[in-house]
């Protein structure tokens, strides 16, 4: 009987720490080189509210098996604010004329044949007086040999793509 009782104990702790998510610190630098010029926007211009739409109960999840450092959606506006930055924008917390906001609605994973494919889906949104002037869904793939690497690299691809939408820079001028 005691052989029984250790032997799922051992069992139970060994389940355990395989469940358990890796930690993963993705760090994120904007490292990119978009050209896109935000010293003129017709306004101040705010990031607003960004939210994790993937339902899961951590949202520092990235996929199953992989914890961040921090939660998904504020991971991915602070990678926004560095984009931003990069392209001389001046960030205003209160009311901004032009709110950027959105959520991260889907992360999916699949083997590459260098690595690991990361490919985040994120709805984004600019407001100005309280309505919707411009939305789209981005997409940010990223290809590494590790997930924190993939996640970076996805994150710099959805602001290149942000940074390149003409509509969404007619929007600012």
């Amino acid at each position: 009987m005691k052989l029984r009782s250790l032997l799922f104990v051992l069992a139970t702790l060994f389940g355990a720490a395989a469940m358990a998510a890796e930690q993963v610190n993705v760090n994120y630098q904007y490292d990119g080189n978009h050209r896109a010029d935000f010293s003129r926007v017709r306004g101040s211009l705010q990031l607003g509210e960004f939210s994790d739409e993937r339902g899961l109960a951590d949202e520092s999840t990235i996929v199953e098996g992989y914890q961040a450092e921090t939660g998904m959606s504020d991971l991915l506006r602070n990678a926004l604010i560095q984009g931003f930055e990069h392209g001389d924008a001046t960030l205003v917390e209160g009311e901004g004329d032009f709110v950027v906001s959105g959520s991260l609605t889907s992360i999916e994973t699949a083997e590459a044949d260098d690595g690991i494919q990361l490919t985040m889906r994120v709805n984004l949104q600019l407001n100005r007086g309280g309505r919707i002037i411009w939305q789209t869904n981005l997409f940010g793939r990223g290809t590494a040999e590790d997930i924190a690497t993939a996640t970076h690299a996805a994150l710099t691809r959805l602001i290149r793509e942000l940074m390149n939408d003409d509509y969404f820079l007619i929007e600012l001028q």
